[in-house]
């Protein structure tokens, strides 16, 4: 990937372009902009089109018109079935909507470029820019992604797929919860590099995969199952449909669906290193037999080492905030999740 200050002045000069005041908003001006603004980068940044000569994956649903955009990297084996790294471009409302998602379309972006320059995986890399993620459209027959994987995905299928939601802001607990409660306050700076990973789950290999994937400088991983969250991005359907997945985010905050959710309050040096960290894992998992297995995968001990890493020296006083003792076990780790969601993370 390119240099750290390269890649950091690229993402936000994506993020600035993409997320105009007007919004992205199905069926605006604002939208459609976008959609020209998207097959512009796909080009750029090294894709060929996933299917005939247009990057554009126009569909209708329920009279409405909608475009997702798909484009591929070719790698060394092209029958083999293809990693999918994606994120959606719609907003909810006529604003910026910069964290939601113009962040994780611009990493993204970064990632397909930086593959595209090395030459390829060893199999194709598709990079899909989805549309209609938001409401009125989330997990409806009209969501993007849905129709991606049903209607416009090819026979190979996926080997892999990682999405990405929310990726351009630092975590951090609720202001009425750093003032009701004095143990936080020092808990909130630490907090600010967590990204959260679900997926782990999806294939009993990712652990191992995952564990062996170097995290950059400034980011701090924390892997969770799915079911705490649930589906609240385009990984859903390929979740639905057994493909292996990772889903990266960094939760909700005060800004979420808010006209003040703009380009300048994003960190993009955080933004950097969680492209980089994509970067290594559609290598690593692109290398990767994932074998079909049938028993329910509990990545437990990954989810474990996952929180003992990131949160180091601080992990018993925040395992205390979230009212546990610690984050080695399934019952635990539930009640610590239980406790963040609470706050609105």
């Amino acid at each position: 990937m390119k240099e750290t200050k390269l890649l950091i002045q690229d993402l936000e000069s994506h993020v600035r372009e993409l997320c105009q005041p007007e919004g992205r908003v199905v069926g605006t001006d604002g939208h459609k902009r976008a959609e020209k603004w998207v097959a512009q980068k796909l080009s750029e940044v090294g894709c060929e089109p996933y299917a005939g000569e247009s990057f554009a994956l126009p569909y209708e649903r329920e009279g409405v018109s909608f475009t997702n955009f798909a484009g591929f990297i070719a790698g060394k084996d092209r029958d083999l079935p293809p990693i999918l790294i994606g994120a959606h471009y719609d907003s909810v409302i006529s604003a910026p909507c910069a964290d939601d998602n113009g962040s994780a379309v611009a990493i993204t972006l970064a990632v397909g470029e930086s593959i595209a320059a090395a030459g390829g995986l060893n199999r194709d890399l598709v990079v899909a820019i989805f549309d209609a993620e938001e409401p009125p459209y989330f997990q409806t027959s009209c969501m993007g992604s849905n129709r991606f994987y049903l209607d416009q995905a090819d026979e190979r299928g996926f080997h892999f797929a990682l999405i990405s939601d929310l990726v351009g802001h630092d975590v951090s607990l609720p202001e009425e919860v750093s003032k009701l409660v004095a143990l936080a306050r020092p808990l909130v700076k630490p907090l600010a590099p967590l990204t959260f990973a679900t997926g782990a789950e999806s294939h009993p290999a990712l652990p191992d995969i995952l564990r062996e994937v170097e995290l950059p400088d400034q980011l701090k991983l924390i892997a969770t199952l799915n079911r705490y969250v649930g589906d609240m991005s385009d990984h859903g359907v390929f979740r639905r449909n057994d493909v292996p997945y990772l889903f990266l985010s960094c939760g909700r905050w005060e800004h979420y669906h808010m006209p003040t959710d703009t380009p300048e309050k994003l960190n993009y040096e955080k933004m950097a290193a969680i492209a980089q960290y994509a970067e290594r894992v559609c290598w690593s998992v692109s290398a990767s037999e994932l074998q079909e297995f049938s028993d329910p995968v509990d990545p437990v001990d990954f989810e474990a080492e996952t929180w003992k890493q990131s949160l180091g020296f601080m992990r018993r006083p925040f395992a205390k905030l979230l009212g546990v003792s610690d984050f080695k076990t399934r019952g635990q780790i539930d009640r610590a999740a239980d406790a963040l969601t609470s706050f609105g993370l």
